[in-house]
């Protein structure tokens, strides 16, 4: 069973530290309550969703290491938040994290705590900055305790999100990437305030109405460029052939041989997976393939991103699950570009997804990679839909 990192962490903040925190940010203290309802999720899921990755959780662990977060951080707590230059210090090395954790979206995170917590920016900032200390030194205390490595972080921050979906409001989980944030696409289609409701009526056709417009402008008058360029959406694998995440069905849990319990897709490649190594009448094959359907890799590159997490850790239980099974890792492309260099891109997206699952704790032994470029298309490529199928990563099962 994972540890419940969110709940060590709230098991931290005590309402003699609320109220100690309050009067640090100026705030009452039953708003700082409220607000770090929702921040403390939105951290941890923050750092669950860079740590998706063998890279982004060595990182993590590196942040813990060198500013010392672990069991100290936690017992000095009340004593480091009662104000003055301790509380400014943590504050300051806090906020600094933070920005390198979130980037861009730093922000927008403040920002949706604040309206989420009902407190000002300011002090959404000082709770953000003054939280992620503490976060990290409950992931350091327990890396110690457990003596994990990157990858054995990466395994723990992975087993959180069951615990963090319903803790963050929808909009949120999405902005930082939670791993499994798809899953909870109807309840974003579903304001909080009618405030929110309004601005999504009255602005989403704005806004829909100003893109549609750049593409017809810029198509109608831009020189077309003489080599096709890469198409962003090119660097997304998804749904199996291109579909949308709604056709994947309905997630439920889904128990293995060994006890463990996924939460999986009803049509997603984890359950076509499991029907086709229990099923006896379905023999190893060369033609029987299944394609990844929530897998990105960052633009023109073969890094994975944190959103592909949950799948791969899927994939990976359920190799141990059977450990007899071995598997075959293809990566394709469309026909867009220089051939050989779609060659060399998709070799490299397979061999990134088959490290993954290794350091997830495949053995090596069970998995290859091989590359196709943009050869065994399965959708045409003359369409930007087809070409969307053709950009893929697939698994066969090459021993049950």
């Amino acid at each position: 069973m994972s540890v419940n990192i969110l709940e060590q962490v709230t098991s931290h903040f005590s309402n003699d530290i609320i109220v100690k925190l309050g009067k640090f940010i100026g705030t009452d203290s039953s708003a700082v309550k409220t607000a770090l309802a929702t921040a403390l999720p939105a951290v941890l899921g923050g750092i669950a969703s860079k740590g998706g990755t063998s890279q982004g959780a060595s990182e993590i662990l590196e942040m813990i290491t060198k500013a010392g977060f672990g069991a100290g951080t936690l017992t000095s707590l009340s004593q480091t938040l009662s104000g003055g230059d301790s509380t400014q210090n943590l504050l300051a090395s806090g906020s600094a994290l933070l920005k390198r954790i979130f980037g861009d979206k730093t922000e927008a995170l403040i920002d949706g705590v604040a309206t989420s917590g009902g407190v000002g920016k300011s002090a959404s900032s000082s709770l953000l900055g003054l939280a992620l200390p503490v976060v990290l030194g409950v992931l350091g205390k327990q890396a110690k305790e457990s003596r994990l490595d990157g990858a054995g972080l990466m395994g723990l921050l992975a087993g959180q999100s069951g615990f963090l979906k319903n803790a963050l409001p929808a909009g949120l989980a999405g902005l930082i990437g939670l791993p499994g944030a798809a899953n909870m696409a109807g309840q974003m289609l579903q304001p909080k305030s009618d405030s929110i409701g309004n601005y999504i009526k009255w602005f989403l056709p704005l806004i829909l109405g100003a893109v549609l417009f750049s593409m017809f402008f810029n198509k109608g008058c831009q020189t077309p460029p003489v080599t096709a360029p890469v198409e962003k959406a090119a660097e997304k694998v998804a749904v199996a052939t291109g579909t949308a995440i709604d056709k994947l069905g309905a997630f439920m849990a889904t128990r293995l041989p060994n006890g463990v319990e996924l939460n999986i897709p009803e049509f997603g490649i984890e359950k076509k997976l499991i029907a086709f190594i229990e099923d006896p009448n379905r023999p190893v094959d060369k033609t029987t393939w299944f394609s990844f359907d929530r897998l990105e890799f960052e633009t023109a590159s073969a890094t994975l991103k944190p959103s592909s997490a949950e799948q791969l850790k899927n994939v990976a239980e359920i190799l141990k699950a059977y450990p007899v099974v071995t598997l075959k890792i293809g990566g394709y492309t469309d026909n867009v570009g220089n051939p050989a260099s779609n060659l060399k891109l998709s070799q490299q997206r397979a061999e990134s997804t088959m490290r993954e699952l290794g350091m997830l704790g495949v053995e090596a032994g069970r998995l290859e990679a091989e590359g196709y470029g943009e050869q065994h298309p399965i959708g045409d490529n003359a369409t930007a839909e087809g070409r969307q199928m053709n950009r893929r990563i697939d698994l066969r099962v090459t021993n049950k």
